[in-house]
């Protein structure tokens, strides 16, 4: 088995003190004689400088095993339903405590559903390294049950870009110290080299972070069973996916920057063939509708499910209510969008949203949990019930 699983209640792992330590991170603290300084709610307040070495510690402990973890899964993984999906996180560990509270509030582990996790966990948010100490300790408790997918910010040369403000690195660095918070950001850089690059719901819901791929990067046989070999000949250590496809890195870049075409018209998005170039983000593709069609119908796929840009409700339904936008970080870079999830379970898809407000009080937190309690449909996507949302600034990756 592997290091930590079968094991979620030893409360003296280090998955579970990464976790304790991210509910005093959570949890504001009224100063007082006995507990001595306080502190607000999502802070770390005072600490030793011991103390966060041994913080540190732990989360290289915990990336490590981890990292073991997910070189070993398939790179296109198999997910059964009933599955929590959710899309770009990027350090809003405030909405990832909302959303606990409100569908897993008795933990991970006694969830009847599993958990997909889309991509794009750092960057442009300030809680970046508590996002994903949150994600490998859960991961390192049910290695099964939660899953996390690559997304184009999960490289070094996305996750150390100070134009992100804060960046991963950043991050790390304002948290640990220069030495100690470089040598965290490489260990969890460690575990995003080996994250798998797609998975399929019950054989028929594709999830990858950005889009399908294009179709020269794929073998002209035309099975389900063919599409899985051909994203597991991607190698499973890969540190810089490359564009150009050196060392089998070109169907990993699609995978993960690849966009849907902005319009319906083939011409007017400028694809010949059902791909065009991304102009928007100055790298891989984007890919019509009709495309999308033929890939699904290719493979026997009903439905793709990805991440990689902003909506307004959190979701957007496109491309002949074939493929859902998902995105899990509401109040985006100062916008007012929603955050949403995906339930898949009995043959459909549910959306799931937490609506955006101000940002709250630290200590009030709790107050927006019941926002994601309602569901927010829970139409079939064949249906053209499943109207799109409006459409939202995208934002460069």
């Amino acid at each position: 088995g592997e290091a930590w699983e079968g094991q979620p209640f030893d409360l003296e792992s280090a998955p579970n003190q990464l976790l304790e330590a991210l509910k005093y991170f959570e949890a504001p603290i009224e100063a007082s004689s006995r507990r001595g300084v306080g502190k607000e709610a999502y802070s770390w307040g005072y600490q030793p400088q011991a103390m966060m070495r041994a913080l540190a510690g732990y989360v290289q402990s915990v990336a490590a095993d981890v990292r073991r973890i997910c070189a070993r899964e398939p790179r296109c993984l198999h997910v059964p339903s009933p599955c929590y999906v959710l899309g770009d996180i990027h350090g809003n560990f405030h909405d990832l405590v909302a959303f606990e509270k409100a569908l897993w509030r008795v933990g991970m582990g006694l969830s009847p559903a599993g958990f997909l996790f889309l991509g794009d966990y750092v960057d442009r948010g300030q809680f970046s390294v508590e996002v994903a100490l949150y994600l490998i300790a859960h991961k390192a408790l049910f290695p099964r049950k939660v899953l996390l997918l690559r997304g184009n910010h999960e490289t070094r040369a996305q996750n150390s870009f100070a134009g992100y403000s804060p960046c991963l690195q950043q991050c790390c660095i304002s948290l640990f110290g220069e030495e100690v918070g470089m040598s965290v950001w490489e260990s969890i850089n460690d575990v995003f080299d080996v994250l798998p690059l797609a998975a399929i719901i019950d054989r028929s819901v594709f999830c990858t972070h950005g889009g399908i791929p294009d179709p020269s990067l794929l073998s002209p046989i035309k099975t389900q069973e063919q599409l899985i070999k051909d994203i597991a000949a991607v190698p499973s250590h890969l540190p810089q996916p490359d564009p150009s496809g050196v060392g089998g890195s070109g169907l990993a870049w699609d995978l993960m920057w690849n966009d849907p075409a902005a319009t319906e018209s083939p011409e007017e998005g400028g694809c010949n063939g059902g791909f065009g170039p991304n102009t928007a983000r100055g790298t891989a593709h984007v890919f019509t509708a009709e495309e999308l069609d033929t890939f699904l119908n290719d493979y026997g796929l009903t439905h793709l499910v990805r991440a990689h840009e902003m909506r307004h409700t959190g979701f957007q339904v496109q491309h002949h209510a074939r493929m859902v936008t998902l995105f899990s970080s509401s109040g985006y870079c100062g916008y007012a969008n929603d955050a949403s999830c995906i339930l898949a379970s009995e043959g459909k898809l549910r959306f799931i949203r937490l609506q955006h407000t101000s940002r709250p009080s630290k200590s009030s937190l709790s107050t927006r949990a019941a926002a994601a309690s309602a569901l927010e449909g829970g139409r079939k996507l064949e249906s053209s019930a499943a109207s799109s949302s409006p459409s939202s600034p995208i934002l460069p990756p």
